[in-house]
């Protein structure tokens, strides 16, 4: 076949390369085969009983990911205000101290 002698230097190099990188990824998965790992975070049972409540129906995952957005947006707004208040005490409209500024003299309107 012409395209099979005829190759370029740096397709020849790539497949060698790849080659390589192949047979070593290879290895190192017989290698690992005959350990048994858990990579779940979360437990089967747990996952089991979300799949049972939420994830057989559309409507319910859709209400799960609405709902999740919603009081996470809840929570991130409760706690973002209260930091930007806490950090902001006294320079707010709603924080400031009135009464120091009250005008005693209320004799220009004569």
């Amino acid at each position: 076949n012409y395209f099979c002698e005829h190759q370029h230097p740096n397709m020849t190099l790539f497949r060698s390369v790849a080659s390589v990188g192949r047979s070593s990824l290879v290895r190192r998965t017989a290698q690992c085969t005959g350990q048994k790992r858990s990579m779940a975070m979360v437990p089967a049972p747990f996952l089991r009983a979300w799949y049972n409540v939420f994830g057989q129906r559309n409507s319910m995952y859709l209400g799960f990911i609405v709902g999740g957005c919603v009081a996470t947006e809840f929570v991130y707004g409760n706690v973002t205000d209260s930091i930007w208040n806490s950090r902001n005490k006294g320079k707010t409209y709603d924080t400031i101290d009135w009464s120091k500024f009250a005008d005693d003299d209320d004799d220009d309107d004569e």
